[in-house]
């Protein structure tokens, strides 16, 4: 019995695809053959996972894990230092590391209408090349899919694709996906409406087969070597209505699913399988308004939190918990309610899903493990900030940094920076299963992001520093 209530399921999923693919494009035949299919291919997904010890995805890996195998149980040590001087980094929106293996590690710094990346020796910090692509409109901050075969992929999160070889930082190919798909999308797709208008959004994951691309259509899959688009899939049909997806959260990537969640017109996670060829969706509607990145369990569900990084509402959900097509299974509160707070992003172990908070009125750093199948608590640590030189009711200053997972410890981070300057913060290192302390370090910069390695650990900061630290 339960074998055919399985079949129907995915006979109606299947029929959902092509219905959402169909009332934009018409049926396949009248698709010319010289452009992009509507149809992916047979599967989707991979079961490619980067290489043990390096960092090649902003977190971590195609599944967002943010998680490296290599523990952190002591102390690492500082070993060198990068900031650009005052007059480059005026117009700085922010830095980020890129990636990291064990001989380089690439950092990126935007500024109004361009971003800069920048590679440096892993040993010594020495620069081995440095990259500035230009944008063509307005600030946009770059969104990064990963180190694929020697390849960075990028966006400028507006209307480009961009390959960059990282042996020299030279650019390898650059798309504009937005011109391509205005010869055959509908151009309320490109334009946007509601909250999105006139903004059409590009969020990039790559894997050694497919560079996966998120827009206000759906899903689209490039090819490596050249950037061609090689299927689409439209993921705003509901109820026989077509809709144009706002506010990308992000994508995903397992073995055989594609995850990708938006915060409009409704805030949703779509589940993407491929059943006998054709493409079945599931649709589970987010409880809160801008979902972040899915972020895959060891079990192959996913786990999301609020994008944002800092807010002064109130809200009821922080994290929620989506099992297969099944929809939404648990949800986080955390003390949001409390009043004004940061939120990090999640970092998981695989079986626990690991969040932080900073509160302004306590004047605390929170850090939450919750069990991933359910979402209740496993363990909470709360660290007063109100004898350390960290503002919390300063939105425009404090920052938290987002959690990593090293083998079994969990790596988190707060600071202070004001405008232009480095600021300062503070890493701390806990047992991922019961939050025992086990090492904490100042730092000279307020800590964005952490990288794990298979021997360091980097450190990215607000105002586009970067520290490296060797580790035991």
């Amino acid at each position: 019995m339960s074998s055919m209530v399985s079949a129907n399921r995915r006979t109606a999923l299947r029929l959902i695809g092509l219905v959402g693919t169909s009332s934009l494009a018409g049926c396949a035949g009248l698709v010319p053959p010289s452009r992009p299919n509507e149809r992916p291919p047979d599967s989707l997904g991979t079961s490619w996972s980067p290489p043990v010890g390096e960092w090649r995805f902003p977190r971590g890996d195609v599944r967002n894990t943010a998680r490296s195998r290599p523990t952190l149980r002591s102390r690492p040590t500082a070993t060198w230092q990068h900031r650009q001087d005052a007059a480059a980094t005026e117009d700085v929106v922010s830095g980020d590391v890129v990636a990291a293996t064990n001989e380089m590690v690439v950092t990126a710094t935007a500024r109004d209408d361009r971003v800069v990346l920048y590679a440096y020796d892993a040993a010594d910090g020495t620069q081995r090349w440095r990259q500035q692509i230009e944008f063509s409109r307005g600030r946009h901050y770059p969104q990064f899919g990963g180190l694929v075969d020697g390849t960075i992929y990028l966006t400028d999160t507006r209307t480009d694709v961009v390959a960059v070889d990282v042996s020299d930082g030279a650019v390898r190919w650059r798309v504009n996906l937005h011109e391509r798909l205005g010869e055959t999308v509908p151009d309320r797709f490109l334009t946007g409406s509601g909250r999105s208008a006139d903004w059409f959004s590009l969020l990039p994951l790559a894997t050694p087969n497919t560079v996966y691309i998120q827009s206000s259509y759906g899903i689209h899959g490039l090819a490596p070597e050249d950037g061609s688009e090689q299927w689409r899939i439209y993921l705003g049909n509901r109820n026989g209505d077509s809709h144009v997806l706002e506010d990308l959260g992000g994508l995903a990537v397992s073995a055989d699913r594609v995850w990708a969640s938006y915060g409009g017109p409704t805030p949703a996670v779509f589940t993407i399988e491929m059943f006998d060829g054709s493409p079945s969706i599931d649709r589970a509607t987010a409880p809160l308004d801008l979902p972040g990145r899915p972020v895959v369990t060891s079990d192959g569900d996913v786990s999301i939190a609020r994008r944002v990084v800092w807010s002064t509402d109130a809200r009821e959900t922080l994290a929620f918990g989506v099992a297969g097509g099944a929809g939404v299974t648990w949800q986080f509160p955390g003390l949001a309610s409390s009043g004004a707070a940061a939120f990090s992003s999640l970092a998981t172990d695989g079986e626990r899903m690991f969040i932080c908070e900073g509160h302004e009125q306590q004047e605390l750093f929170v850090v939450y493990a919750l069990r991933a199948s359910t979402g209740g608590i496993e363990w909470i640590v709360r660290d007063s900030l109100s004898d350390r030189d960290v503002a919390t009711a300063s939105p425009a200053e404090f920052r938290l940094c987002h959690p990593v997972v090293a083998g079994d410890t969990l790596v988190v981070g707060y600071g202070i920076g004001p405008d232009q300057e480095p600021g300062h913060g503070e890493l701390i290192a806990l047992s991922t299963s019961d939050g025992r302390e086990r090492w904490r370090t100042d730092l000279s910069i307020a800590p964005r992001n952490v990288a794990v390695t298979a021997d360091r650990l980097y450190v990215g900061g607000q105002q586009s520093e970067i520290l490296a630290f060797d580790t035991d």
